[in-house]
């Protein structure tokens, strides 16, 4: 509908609110649940069940723990920043999904350099 001469095509459209600080804030929750889901699967499992179900939750295992948990948590730390520098987005979902991340990421570097400090030590 025109009005005042100008047609709805000129008029300036609803500016969408950017939503960085409540997926960072989901990449932490989602990345945490499924590392508790993956240790869930190895704990639970009976001693004596098929080589092929313990190789596979292992390989689940491996693969939350040493490749998609870090990599979600770096990502989430990533949209937190974007969240906190971007003034059409929510800045405490930001902060909080950097902390969240960002202790898991420093978690999984302490456990890392623990485990690495202790080579050679019982050779």
């Amino acid at each position: 509908m025109a009005q005042w001469g100008r047609s709805d095509a000129a008029l300036p459209g609803v500016v969408a609110k950017s939503r960085f600080g409540e997926w960072s804030v989901v990449l932490a929750v989602a990345a945490l649940a499924t590392g508790a889901i993956a240790i869930t699967a190895l704990i639970a499992m009976p001693s004596d069940a098929s080589p092929l179900l313990q190789n596979s939750a292992t390989g689940f295992f491996a693969a939350v723990f040493f490749l998609a948990g870090p990599l979600a948590h770096l990502i989430g730390v990533v949209f937190g920043l974007m969240a906190v520098g971007r003034p059409d987005d929510n800045r405490v979902l930001g902060l909080a999904g950097i902390v969240v991340n960002g202790a898991s990421l420093a978690a999984g570097g302490f456990m890392l350099w623990a485990m690495a400090s202790t080579f050679g030590a019982f050779t």
